[in-house]
């Protein structure tokens, strides 16, 4: 599975550039607290969060990550956008539920 595979699903957005939509997904990671993405997730995962805060993009670019998934419809803020954009993350939003995401990208995986 790739981003762009992602945001094919019509459940999912694309919020900024398109950018690295190639790149492949280990894993889906789904947490809001970062010390344990830091410890615990690995580089090439897809983050899925509801924690709208510029540190989501510094442990994103920290671990590499191919992008960052916004469940239960956050709307992100523009600063976020920007920022993604220049560390080429993409960003994703969804309506979806965290455990919706984790499924919806399951049965897409497979």
């Amino acid at each position: 599975m790739n981003v762009k595979s992602i945001i094919n699903n019509h459940h999912f957005t694309l919020i900024n550039n398109e950018t690295n939509l190639d790149n492949k997904i280990n894993k889906l990671f789904a947490s809001d607290l970062m010390s344990h993405v830091m410890g615990f997730a690995e580089t090439e995962d897809c983050l899925v969060t509801v924690l709208n805060n510029i540190n989501v993009l510094g442990v994103a670019s920290l671990l590499d990550f191919t992008g960052v998934i916004f469940s239960h419809g956050v709307k992100v803020n523009d600063s976020i956008i920007q920022k993604a954009n220049e560390l080429d993350i993409p960003l994703i939003q969804t309506k979806l539920t965290t455990v919706e995401v984790i499924n919806e990208l399951h049965k897409l995986g497979e």
